[in-house]
């Protein structure tokens, strides 16, 4: 027990502390601090009604634990009389202390914390405090009264004073103010506010002198044994609950901000997602088309230029084809991984189709520039390779303003270019140009016609005759598509059988073409004459027609031909890259007796390799290599003779197409080709001038021997 005098010049009652009540006022007071100082983060992030909740709940914690201190420490303070407490001026005491603290809370649980507030918060829980410490002096009700040392008095409030000021400053300050953690914050501000709530009332008790004739009139009315009990229990109590109230609020809040946060990065995938390829994590259509409608706004606000690559990779389905999916999916991988990084930040790099990139330029897009990029794209992709697979580009340049105004005209264009690159060869690039377009215009009205052409019939077969090389006699013919337009008069086939490839007309324009074949070739039946067999082209997307050897026997069975009559040819570069599915139909169609002949062989892929897997009868050399035969250049006549040994090595017949001069026939004599068609004997011609090379080779080979 520490003992204190507490009279000086005449007889004074000698108090003593309770040590443990001490002890328990101090905790009581900080964990209180605490615990208010806590509340500022729910009191700061919420509106309307939970807003003075949580005020309400504040300055009940702060007041109580203000209050408890208080008259815990006084119920510490133990006099050889006996101590009661008035009840009305007990509670009265502890209201003022809570409405102290609501007003201090309110003042101060701001976002912006102003000098005005906190001096008035600090002022408004100081003065709360000193009055609460006081009333609660005077609710002993001692008589005579207790005598007060103004000069401690000062003191006391200088010290609760300061101590608010200080821990408000320290506890208020937003999470965001430098220094402390958020905890240490609290806790400094927690202690501050306890040491000062404490030193004003230790203070306050200093500056009080109990005269020696000092007797309580509240003795009766509430007794400090069971009333320290009560205040001790209730307070640690309301603290606690206060606490558990403020982790469940702040671990509602944390699994709040986690689903809020969780559906924040959702959305952000999702966004990416809806704007990136899957495989290649470029950019997408829907991306590209969004930066280069404001990489078009801005230039036209600062009057630049931008431009547009269009990229397309050559043959890319072969690759899928004969190497697989997972293959193909390398491969565009790297393609996209190398030309992304080297791309410049400002550059936009997207990918819009299995095999075809885009690539928005802004900055520096002139002609010098665009040049050199594409060509350094055309090298990039050259140095994508799979094995013994690489890959080669056609690249379309469109700019703006030059070519278009607008995002949809960009894209069209730089795709009209990008396909003129391909049929001008490939593994180049093509700029935009008027003259293109008006192709492209032109292309897409012979589109539109070509459907009513083929349902009027204005698509004939055209013959040219094949001749047998060293007997020279007419051995066959080769049936070509000619359009003659009601206004626009003959259309070379170059000018539509490319398109209907491209709008998948051609399967109606073949079937045209057959059933014109077949007729005519009945209707000179009929006249008596010798018909060899006719060849027509079959085209790529037709080999993957399941139904076309039944179309074929019941065109045959139609018009009562057999199918020794016919003799189906397929280009090289289209037999394969559809090889799996060729060879099923071309086998279907060989079993049904129908001859199978390889056009334009020499100029497609793996050549050799293919030989022998497919059906064939028939081996024909393209023009351009009998174009050489005499010449001496690229050792023509030499690559002439290894298709023909090969062949006959193969026992397939030899025809040579494009026979122009009596040179290249007799070259072709010497290497033993079988038949020849060129304009040396004919052009194509319409069937009834056909008819009358028919009528020439029936006289001959009906004529009676001498």
């Amino acid at each position: 027990m520490l003992r204190r005098a507490v009279g000086a010049g005449m007889d004074f009652l000698i108090g003593t502390y309770d040590d443990r009540l001490v002890a328990a006022s101090l905790v009581i007071v900080v964990v209180a601090s605490y615990t208010a100082l806590d509340l500022v983060g729910r009191i700061r992030s919420t509106q309307g009604v939970l807003l003075y909740g949580w005020l309400a709940a504040g300055a009940i914690a702060m007041g109580t634990g203000i209050w408890s201190m208080h008259f815990i420490g006084m119920l510490a303070f133990e006099l050889p009389i006996d101590i009661g407490f008035r009840a009305d001026m007990t509670a009265l005491s502890w209201l003022l202390s809570v409405m102290g603290s609501l007003v201090a809370l309110a003042l101060l649980a701001h976002q912006r914390l102003t000098l005005a507030r906190l001096l008035g918060g600090s002022l408004s829980l100081a003065g709360a405090i000193v009055t609460m410490h006081y009333l609660g002096m005077s609710a002993m009700h001692i008589t005579p009264a207790v005598l007060y040392d103004r000069a401690w008095v000062a003191v006391s409030i200088a010290i609760v004073l300061a101590a608010c000021a200080w821990a408000l400053r320290i506890g208020f300050a937003l999470p965001t103010s430098g220094g402390l953690s958020e905890f240490g914050r609290k806790s400094a501000g927690a202690l501050l506010l306890g040491i000062g709530v404490a030193g004003m009332h230790y203070t306050g008790m200093q500056a009080a002198d109990f005269p020696a004739s000092s007797t309580s009139a509240a003795a009766s009315e509430l007794d400090w044994r069971w009333l320290a009990l009560l205040i001790c229990n209730t307070s640690l109590l309301l603290l606690a609950t206060m606490l558990v109230a403020i982790a469940l609020d702040r671990r509602m809040e944390n699994r709040t901000a986690q689903l809020v946060q969780s559906l924040q990065m959702a959305n952000v995938q999702l966004h990416h997602a809806n704007r990136h390829d899957p495989l290649t994590n470029l950019g997408n259509r829907q991306l590209l088309r969004e930066r280069l409608e404001q990489a078009i706004e801005s230039a036209h606000t600062d009057r630049q230029r931008v431009a547009l690559l269009h990229i397309g990779l050559d043959r890319f389905k072969l690759v899928n084809d004969s190497l697989g999916h997972d293959a193909g999916d390398t491969l565009l991988t790297r393609l996209a991984h190398a030309m992304s990084q080297s791309a410049p930040p400002s550059d936009t790099v997207a990918r819009v189709g299995g095999d075809e990139f885009l690539i928005l330029m802004t900055g520096d897009v002139g002609s010098r520039t665009l040049h050199r990029t594409c060509e350094r794209l055309l090298a990039l992709i050259r140095e994508i390779d799979y094995g013994q697979t690489r890959l080669s580009g056609s690249i379309g340049v469109a700019r703006y303003p030059i070519d278009a105004y607008d995002a949809s005209g960009l894209l069209t264009a730089s795709n009209m270019a990008m396909y003129s690159a391909k049929r001008a060869g490939r593994d180049q690039y093509a700029f935009f140009t008027s003259e293109l377009a008006q192709r492209v215009e032109r292309d897409v009205t012979i589109q539109n016609e070509l459907g009513n052409a083929i349902d009027r019939g204005q698509i004939l077969p055209y013959y040219q005759p094949k001749y047998d090389v060293r007997t020279r006699r007419l051995v066959g013919a080769e049936a070509l598509a000619r359009w003659q337009h009601p206004t626009e008069g003959f259309v070379p086939p170059d000018r539509f059988i490319a398109i209907a490839e491209r709008s998948r007309q051609i399967s109606d324009l073949q079937n045209c073409m057959l059933r014109a074949i077949c007729s005519d070739m009945r209707d000179w039946r009929s006249k008596g004459l010798l018909v060899p067999p006719i060849a027509f082209n079959l085209s790529a997307s037709c080999l993957r027609d399941p139904d076309l050897p039944d179309f074929i026997a019941s065109m045959l069975s139609e018009f009562e031909l057999s199918a020794r009559d016919l003799i189906c040819e397929i280009t090289e570069t289209a037999a394969v890259p559809e090889i799996e599915q060729a060879l099923d139909t071309l086998g279907t169609l060989r079993n049904l007796g129908i001859r199978i002949s390889i056009d334009d062989f020499g100029t497609g892929l793996s050549s050799m390799s293919y030989l022998r897997d497919l059906p064939i009868d028939q081996l024909k050399i393209d023009r351009a290599f009998v174009a050489r035969l005499g010449q001496n250049v690229d050792h023509g006549n030499a690559i002439v003779r290894s298709i023909i040994d090969l062949a006959h090595s193969l026992k397939l017949d030899v025809v040579a197409e494009g026979v122009e001069l009596e040179s290249q026939l007799s070259t072709l004599a010497e290497l033993h080709c079988d038949q020849v068609q060129g304009y040396l004997f004919s052009p194509a011609v319409d069937a009834d001038a056909f008819s009358a090379f028919l009528n020439r080779s029936t006289r001959i080979r009906t004529r009676p021997q001498q």
